[in-house]
């Protein structure tokens, strides 16, 4: 499939785009192969191919929940301005929520 100069307008236009006569030329040409290259690939014998969502196999990265210590409110407590019954206070910034 050639992609012509035309097309390379229309497309420029509608994602407004000005481009200049060597950009034209230069973008045709190189859509006009890329389409060229996935064109080869109806000339592949995929019938004993199955369809496929990813090219590897999905395994799950969690990793496992632990119950463990953790004394992180110490830490907050220090870096808060303000810590009231285990609470981080903050200023309020919408009016009318006191």
């Amino acid at each position: 499939m050639i992609i012509d100069e035309k097309q390379i307008l229309r497309v420029a236009e509608l994602a407004r785009l000005e481009l200049t006569d060597q950009e034209k030329k230069e973008y045709s040409r190189q859509l006009s192969d890329i389409l060229a290259y996935v064109e080869k690939i109806s000339e592949m014998d995929t019938g004993n191919v199955l369809p496929t969502d990813h090219i590897v196999e999905l395994n799950n990265v969690f990793r496992d929940d632990l119950v463990r210590e953790h004394d992180g409110a110490s830490a907050l407590r220090s870096m808060a301005p303000r810590f009231e019954d285990g609470h981080v206070v903050v200023p309020i910034i919408i009016e009318g929520q006191e």
